[in-house]
């Protein structure tokens, strides 16, 4: 398979030095939105922050140590252990954590202690997830699903996986999660194998999907899936006389109660995005690999002289869609929180290695991204969109102000307020903008700490936005100490709810070997 990984994951991380970001296709749908901080029990990378749903405790990951911040004490600790993932209960503050070296622990917020620590080791976990209601804790280690009791970390049983797991999505009415397979190809044809997991008895169930490991999205009623990868398509086909002609499609599954059902793929690549409501979901058609037969209605295909990126607006229920052009350059979106339209953007340039030239700043391959990401791989220009998508009118408006990308941001409660942080050109940090989704204008905010903010988050309130800002190093005596602090603030410039210096309690370097000062960052 030539491409699997996509656009998001290229500015995704605010850090330096922090390793490979994980696999993400996200050639449509923008996993950098940090309202709700993030996916649980996604990889922590170093600069990345988690608030805690009761917006009382924040885990911040460094290179060699994990920091509880308790956002209302304005203490920190260091934990003992780092942490690889954590999952952050809506119920109760009590985080269930990968410790580095594969222990499963339930980590008490308030006072940083291990409530349990599972009998088990895990050591190629994929997903990591609690029910909403605290009820089942799933772990996806390799081919194995288990589900644990949150409450004790005693094991309730593990389902046998077809595959290594890749993606997946709880099923918090039902009790049950999705658990998405890695993609086989039988005959030039992909096949993808969906499990049906129950998080009481760990029984399972599956089926195989004719396209490639996506991210699935779950309807709100609980009653269909939506799964579309960004690209999906082989080197070669096993059976040239019986290859796969259907790029990237978007899959339709039905979800019963004990048992899955493929319904159909649309056209289009994801992955999608979900109107908060489940109304509406977005995916994008490329006019250069549009497959007509997928079309019951031909008279959607848009022309051949047509811009090449579209965006499909579907009816998950009845399957119907629209197709409206929206520029030469392939976007992320995502959707507002009122579910009214989509913030667009095409800053980040991504090719096929089919169409490399030696200048190329990045290219995708099976390893994932090569090449340096840079401010040549920014293609902000007249023809690139980045703006507000209306999905009631179906027009777009591009953003008055200046270019911003959407490389990790928050939605403020009054649904109007966009706070967005543009990945800076040496990866130290992003640079904040202010959107303003009722003027359609973009502006640039300054503040006391620069550019240098490794990531932002937002409490409960809709309205405090914690951010996290890079610092020079302390120098006490001949040792070097890394430094930043934490910032509550209402307007992203200003630390009007508090700030907090953090300071490690060990020292990364002496001053007399250190070259962080000449770098212009503290090494971590």
């Amino acid at each position: 398979m030539k491409f699997k990984l996509g656009v998001g994951a290229m500015a995704m991380w605010l850090c330096a030095g922090c390793g490979p970001a994980p696999t993400v296709e996200e050639g449509g749908a923008n996993a950098n939105d940090r309202t709700s901080s993030g996916e649980q029990g996604e990889i922590l990378l170093t600069g990345v922050m988690e608030i805690s749903p009761s917006g009382r405790f924040a885990v911040m990951q460094r290179n060699t140590v994990t920091v509880l911040f308790d956002v209302e004490a304005k203490t920190f600790v260091e934990l003992p252990q780092q942490l690889s993932r954590i999952a952050l209960s809506k119920a109760r503050d009590v985080g269930y954590a990968l410790v580095s070296d594969g222990a499963l622990v339930a980590l008490d917020l308030a006072s940083a202690k291990e409530l349990w620590r599972a009998d088990s080791t895990f050591a190629d976990v994929s997903l990591l997830r609690v029910l909403d209601d605290d009820s089942a804790l799933l772990v996806a280690d390799g081919a194995a699903a288990s589900v644990l009791d949150p409450a004790t970390g005693a094991m309730r049983g593990t389902a046998a996986l077809p595959s290594t797991a890749t993606f997946g999505a709880l099923l918090q009415t039902a009790g049950k999660a999705m658990v998405v397979g890695h993609t086989s190809w039988k005959n030039g044809k992909p096949a993808t194998p969906v499990v049906l997991v129950d998080l009481l008895t760990a029984e399972a169930s599956s089926i195989e999907v004719p396209n490639c490991e996506a991210p699935v999205s779950v309807l709100p009623d609980e009653s269909r899936a939506l799964l579309s990868p960004t690209f999906c398509e082989m080197d070669r086909a096993s059976n040239p006389d019986d290859a796969w002609t259907n790029p990237d499609p978007v899959s339709v599954i039905d979800v019963g109660a004990d048992a899955l059902t493929f319904v159909k793929n649309l056209p289009g690549f994801g992955p999608v995005a979900l109107s908060p409501g489940g109304e509406r979901a977005v995916a994008y058609l490329d006019t250069k690999r549009v497959d007509a037969s997928m079309f019951d209605d031909e008279s959607l295909i848009p022309p051949a002289d047509a811009v090449q990126y579209h965006l499909l607006v579907i009816d998950p229920k009845t399957l119907s869609f629209t197709v409206s052009p929206i520029g030469p350059a392939l976007p992320r979106f995502a959707m507002s929180r009122d579910g009214r339209g989509l913030l667009v953007d095409a800053s980040i340039k991504v090719i096929h290695r089919s169409e490399a030239k030696a200048d190329a700043s990045a290219t995708l391959g099976p390893d994932g991204l090569s090449g340096e990401i840079s401010v040549s791989a920014r293609i902000f220009d007249e023809e690139t969109p980045f703006g507000w998508f209306d999905l009631e009118s179906r027009r777009f408006v591009g953003f008055s102000g200046p270019a911003a990308g959407l490389d990790r941001f928050v939605q403020l409660g009054d649904q109007a307020t966009v706070i967005t942080l543009q990945k800076r050109a040496d990866g130290l940090g992003g640079t904040p903008f202010m959107i303003d989704l009722d003027a359609k204008a973009t502006i640039t905010l300054g503040g006391a700490y620069g550019t240098g903010v490794r990531d932002i988050g937002l409490l409960p309130d809709g309205e405090t936005v914690l951010l996290r800002f890079r610092q020079p190093a302390a120098q006490i005596g001949n040792d070097l100490f890394a430094r930043e602090t934490y910032c509550l603030s209402l307007d992203a410039v200003t630390c009007a709810g508090g700030s907090v210096d953090y300071q490690a309690s060990v020292s990364f370097a002496t001053a007399d070997t250190n070259d962080c000062e000449s770098m212009g960052h503290d090494c971590w």
